[in-house]
C-alpha cells in the first residue's frame, strides 16, 4: 500500500513539475501522436471549482458529487490531439448502459478561453454528436480556468491566437471527487476507460 501511494505521489509531483516523460505537451510530433495513451492510477483530490458551461450557465463541479466524472482538456481549434481525446470520450459515453449513464458525467474543459465561448463549445459538441444530457463543455476567464488547470496538473501555453500548447490529459474522478485514473496522451482507450469506471462502480 505504501509503495502504491508513493508511486502516485511521485507521478503527481512529476506531472505538476511538467516532466516530459509523463506529461506530454500538446505538440504535434510523432511521439505524441502515437495511438494509445499511458494510463496511470493516482489518488489526487480535486477541489470544487466554478466555470461556465456551453449554455452560458454557471457550472459547479461540486454538484457532481456521487457521480464518476470523466474530464478531458481540449480547445476547439485544435487540429490534432483534442479531436482524438473528444472522440475517445464520446466512444466511452456511448458504451455505457442506461443505468451507468445516470451515474457518470463527462466534462471537456477548454485551454483556450480567448476563442472558446459557450456558443463555440456547444457547436463543437454538436460536431462530435455528443449526448449533452451527461456532458458539459466548460469555459471561463483565465482567472477562473488557471487554478483548474493547475489542480489537474495541466500546463497551458498560448502560442498564438487559436494555437495552444497544453498537457494532453483525460482523467477519471470517483464519486468523492478524487482523481483515480489519468490517461496521458492523444487517445485514451475508451474500452479501458469504461473498464475503469465499472471497477469503481463495483467498489463498496
Amino acid at each position: 500500500m505504501r509503495k502504491k501511494l508513493f508511486s502516485s505521489i511521485v507521478w503527481v509531483v512529476a506531472l505538476l513539475a511538467g516532466g516530459r516523460d509523463l506529461a506530454w505537451s500538446h505538440d504535434p510530433k510523432p511521439s505524441v501522436l502515437e495511438k494509445g495513451a499511458p494510463r496511470r492510477q493516482v489518488h489526487l483530490p480535486i477541489k470544487d471549482f466554478s466555470l461556465t458551461d456551453h449554455e452560458g450557465r454557471a457550472f459547479e463541479f461540486g454538484a457532481l458529487k456521487g457521480k464518476l466524472v470523466v474530464v478531458g482538456f481540449i480547445y476547439t481549434s485544435c487540429p490534432d490531439v483534442c479531436p482524438l481525446i473528444t472522440s475517445s470520450m464520446r466512444a466511452a459515453q456511448r458504451s455505457l448502459n442506461g443505468k451507468e449513464r445516470k451515474s457518470v458525467y463527462f466534462l471537456s474543459i477548454t485551454t483556450d478561453p480567448e476563442i472558446d465561448s459557450p456558443e463555440v463549445l456547444k457547436s463543437y459538441g454538436r460536431r462530435y454528436e455528443v449526448d449533452f444530457s451527461n456532458w458539459s463543455f466548460l469555459t471561463g476567464d483565465l482567472k477562473a480556468l488557471a487554478p483548474v488547470w493547475k489542480a489537474f496538473g495541466v500546463k497551458v501555453e498560448r502560442k498564438a491566437r487559436g494555437l495552444v500548447n497544453h498537457t494532453a490529459l483525460a482523467a477519471l474522478i470517483d464519486g468523492g471527487g478524487v482523481m483515480r485514473f489519468a490517461y496521458l496522451g492523444t487517445s485514451p482507450d475508451p474500452k479501458k476507460v469504461v473498464q475503469d469506471m465499472r471497477a469503481l462502480f463495483a467498489r463498496p
